[in-house]
Formats: C-alpha cells, sequence, structure tokens
C-alpha cells in the first residue's frame, strides 16, 4: 500500500470518542493502532485540532477535549498544515462550500488528503459535485475499503 493522506472531519473525532463502538470509533482506534512506519498518515491543522477542542468542550468537559487533542495529536504520523486567511477569503467568497467548512476542506485540500472522511453526508455531497479533489467516504465505506477484516 502507498501512502495515504487521511483527513477526519470533526465529527469523526467527536463521536468516536464518545462511543468507541460506533463506525467513527472504530477509525480511532485502528489509528491507534498503526505504527509510526504505517503508510497513513492524518492530516490536521490548528483550525481542526480548534474546531475539536470547542465541540469536545461544549459536549463534556475542558479536560476531556484536552484529552481528545492528545489522543489526535499521539497519531504516529501527522502530516500538520497551515493555510492563511487569503485562502479561507477566497472559499468563502466562491460559495461552493458551506462557510463552516471552509477551513475544514481548506484543511484537506492544503495536506493534499486523498481521503476525506466524514459523517456529514451533506458536506461530502458538496466535495464530490464540486471539488473532486479527494475521495470523500462516510465512516462506513471507508471502514470497508480500507481497514482489515
Amino acid at each position: 500500500m502507498s501512502l495515504l493522506r487521511l483527513f477526519l472531519d470533526t465529527n469523526i473525532y467527536i463521536l468516536g470518542a464518545v462511543n468507541s463502538t460506533t463506525s467513527e470509533g472504530q477509525i480511532l482506534i485502528w489509528l491507534e493502532q498503526l505504527e509510526s512506519s504505517s503508510q497513513v498518515e492524518l492530516v490536521v491543522s490548528e483550525e481542526l485540532l480548534d474546531q475539536v477542542a470547542r465541540v469536545a468542550k461544549r459536549l463534556t468537559n475542558k479536560d476531556q477535549a484536552g484529552r481528545l487533542i492528545n489522543r489526535i495529536l499521539k497519531y504516529p504520523r501527522i502530516f500538520y498544515v497551515s493555510f492563511n486567511n487569503d485562502e479561507i477569503g477566497f472559499w468563502l467568497n466562491q460559495g461552493t462550500i458551506p462557510s463552516e467548512d471552509v477551513e475544514i476542506y481548506l484543511t484537506a485540500k492544503t495536506g493534499d488528503a486523498q481521503c476525506f472522511v466524514s459523517s456529514n453526508r451533506k458536506l461530502i455531497r458538496t466535495l464530490v459535485t464540486e471539488t473532486k479533489e479527494f475521495e470523500c467516504l462516510t465512516p462506513e465505506e471507508f471502514i470497508k475499503k480500507y481497514l482489515p477484516s
């Protein structure tokens, strides 16, 4: 298997942390079991981590949010990206990506993600229809395609 640059949407981290028996939880467990020699690289950005922390804090508490961020940053291979306000403004003006998802989209785009996994079916449809830049899968589709049986 060649290198797979993987982007997981905020909802994967949140739902997976809340319940490890869900598809989202199975993906997180699989990632934690990977070794540094693995051919899977996780794309993250400050914006993604901030969003995960904000949502996790709202749903649980700041300690749980901190543990979740720590869990993400412990994955064996991380590709950390950043982008500027001009790029955000450009995509906001385009109107093709929902405004609340522009920074998420830019994280995956800037990180050259090959696969974008989200439980947000509306966002997946938008990305597949409008950008066609990466493979967009639901957690269940990702598990069927990429996780060992």
